[in-house]
């Protein structure tokens, strides 16, 4: 050791020993970076980079051991020859690719270790084969142990090196990595100078052709300018390509790619600042505000979704270019979005933000030669009155827009104590709602369909009322909605089929039973299986049960809607089409779907003998099945005079509460039941 000390110390210009450092340092630096890269590319890219970290190491090497060698100072005459010091510069970079080839395309863990020896054994294979070009009037007698101790240096600390090439990713492990290849280099090549013992001889000339060291010293600054002017750029380049990438990549996770609007996920993040300034800062003032678009839906039906994405970008754009300082909006979904605005000082502020947002929406839209008009309906919540807690802000901004959408003549909504309780009332409700089939709380009442020329009744419709323990009877008015909104409905309508099936199968007459289908049923994929097993199991004849399905549980996939119809005609089940008129398509859907029958919507019957135009409707109507040979059935019948006009234009059927409100089920069996007299025959 002290003999490497010593000629370290003694026969080494040190200025130059920490030149030949310097080189090293920048030299490993791009090694271990680009060796480092390699483990995360591939193809052509992963070529490249091979053939830039082989030559940069390589070459680190090489120049390494030359500059030190002419830091070092024997006292003689002396010089390089050519040929050799070519060759170690060519080892160096042959080596060092096989290196960088096994971590590259290592098959397993030992992969690393091999690796890193092949590079310890290039530093001793470069250095001793550079010594052999060392020319002065001597020769050099080489101590054993120090030669064998500078080879295993440079093999240790090799396999070190690329063994944590292949693990660490850190920067003080990119770090670590840099310092352990550079005592691998220089510790070999300076142990390796202890091991020199040079004995002069008068018979040993340097010869004429050789490299002097003013000639080594430029050509190694121009091979070391080159390659760390390469490494540098290349690295440069690829760490700004990186960046660009990753700033890509990363606006393409954070914004929609429809409205380039942040998106949900930058919605999150957004908050999650926003919460961290409520907490640190107590003067931060935030409000939330929640979006929903009125009436998108029906431009996607009407005019294709191609014509709604074109509506949200033009209305994205819009709102996008009028954002103020401290104003952020994000889709959170479909036609949803959510805004949030900081450092105002009043309320009013927030809700001047939400009427310039509604009135953007509002504004008309072009497509083509059409021109659209969408709303918007916009709850409101503050950290002035509703928390400082940002989820229970946007939770309390999802009800105001609830109440906003729910109020035609609203569309701006701040948040209220009111609108809380009726949201946990309606959550309640929702939960009261998933036991009831359970808990035996649904009954089903009847309501008689009559034949109107001879008005002796043809069936019944089912209609399902909720007998709340503590609330008492709710209307399907209020809990049907919330069926449907939570998927509920499934459940509750295979129990309404199954329920009046069973009843309808033990009646005496074989009077028609009728039974509404949600849209939400109508999609299941298995609806027609769940009513040919209830159909078995009731014992009930397919040809005496209806199914009424309205437009609404069509228009969104009409593909699939008619394949389940024609599947259910096949069974030899009835379909009719409920509310008819209500819908903007029914004629179309009358001409593409296979009904049975057409039920005019009450709102068209009511006063029909006065009025009109719902008389002029009803006319076509009942035109309309006479022509398309479907039989209608006119609904919502009150008062003799409705009755009356309906028998006049041929109507074939009714039901209303001219022939009664809906029954029980008692006094349905008394309509349905035996006749005495054939009992008492019997």
């Amino acid at each position: 050791m002290y003999r490497v000390i010593g000629c370290l110390t003694q026969e080494h210009d040190l200025w130059l020993v920490g030149l030949a450092a310097l080189v090293c340092v920048l030299g490993a630096s791009l090694s271990v970076t680009l060796s480092q890269r390699l483990l995360g590319s591939s193809g052509r890219r992963k070529q490249v980079q091979l053939g830039l970290a082989s030559m940069i190491g390589g070459a680190t090497i090489w120049s390494t051991h030359f500059i030190a060698m002419l830091a070092y100072d024997p006292g003689y005459a002396h010089g390089y020859e050519p040929l050799a010091t070519a060759g170690s510069l060519a080892i160096a970079i042959i080596g060092t690719s096989l290196a960088n080839y096994l971590l590259a395309y290592k098959l397993n863990g030992k992969y690393d270790i091999r690796s890193g020896l092949v590079f310890g054994l290039t530093i001793s294979a470069m250095h001793y084969l550079g010594m052999s070009a060392y020319q002065l009037p001597g020769e050099i007698v080489w101590e054993t142990p120090y030669l064998v101790a500078s080879i295993l240096f440079g093999a240790a600390l090799g396999a070190v090196t690329y063994q944590r090439i292949a693990h660490a990713v850190s920067r003080w492990g990119r770090l670590g990595n840099i310092a352990i290849m550079v005592s691998a280099i220089c510790s070999m090549h300076f142990t390796a100078m202890g091991a020199i013992n040079i004995k002069l001889s008068p018979y040993v000339e340097v010869p004429d052709k050789i490299i002097s060291d003013p000639v080594l010293g430029g050509l190694l600054m121009a091979i070391m300018m080159v390659i760390l002017i390469v490494g540098f750029a290349s690295v440069s380049i690829e760490t700004s390509l990186e960046i660009e990438t990753k700033n890509q990549l990363e606006k393409a996770a954070l914004h929609d790619h429809l409205t380039g609007l942040p998106n949900r996920m930058c919605l999150t993040q957004k908050m999650s600042e926003v919460a961290s300034r409520l907490t640190i800062d107590e003067r931060e003032r935030v409000a939330i505000l929640n979006i929903d678009l009125d009436l998108f839906k029906e431009v996607n039906d009407l005019y294709g979704h191609a014509a709604g994405d074109k509506v949200l970008q033009v209305i994205t754009k819009r709102l996008a270019a009028s954002l103020e300082e401290d104003e952020f909006l994000a889709r959170s979904g479909g036609d949803e979005f959510v805004a949030i605005k900081r450092n105002f000082r009043r309320i009013g502020q927030v809700m001047t933000f939400a009427e310039r947002l509604h009135c953007l929406i509002s504004e008309p839209v072009d497509i083509g030669t059409v021109s659209t008009t969408i709303g918007a309906s916009i709850g409101v919540a503050t950290s002035f009155e509703d928390g400082r807690d940002v989820r229970e802000l946007l939770h309390k901004s999802e009800i105001a827009m609830f109440r906003a959408k729910e109020d035609p003549a609203t569309h701006v909504a701040l948040f209220s104590l009111e609108m809380d309780q009726q949201s946990r009332d309606k959550i309640r409700m929702i939960g009261d709602l998933r036991l009831a089939c359970a808990r035996d709380e649904f009954e089903l009442v009847y309501q008689l369909q009559n034949d109107l020329s001879s008005l002796e009744p043809t069936g019944f419709e089912v209609l399902l009322r909720w007998n709340h323990p503590v609330r008492g009877v709710i209307s399907p008015v209020v809990f049907i909605p919330l069926a449907e909104e939570t998927g509920l409905i499934r459940e509750i309508g295979l129990w309404v089929l199954r329920t009046a099936c069973k009843e309808a199968a033990s009646w005496y007459k074989p009077y028609k039973i009728a039974v509404n289908v949600a849209p939400q049923q109508l999609a299941q994929a298995s609806f027609v299986e769940h009513v040919s097993d209830i159909l078995m199991e009731t014992g009930l004849q397919p040809e005496r049960l209806e199914l009424e399905i309205t437009e609404a549980s069509i228009i969104d996939d009409q593909a699939h809607c008619l394949k389940i119809m024609r599947q259910l005609k096949e069974m030899g089940i009835r379909i009719a089409m409920d509310d008819f008129g209500t819908g903007y398509s029914s004629l179309s859907t009358l001409q593409v779907f296979p009904f049975d029958k057409i039920k005019i919507d009450r709102s068209f019957i009511k006063d029909v003998h006065k009025d009109h135009q719902r008389a002029a409707i009803v006319r076509s109507t009942l035109l309309l099945g006479q022509a398309l040979d479907i039989p209608v059935l006119a609904e919502g019948v009150e008062y003799a005079d409705e009755l009356t006009f309906l028998q006049r234009e041929n109507c074939q059927s009714v039901q209303g509460f001219f022939f009664g409100k809906p029954m029980s089920l008692e006094k349905a069996r008394e309509i349905v039941a035996k006749p005495e007299s054939s009992t008492k025959a019997g």
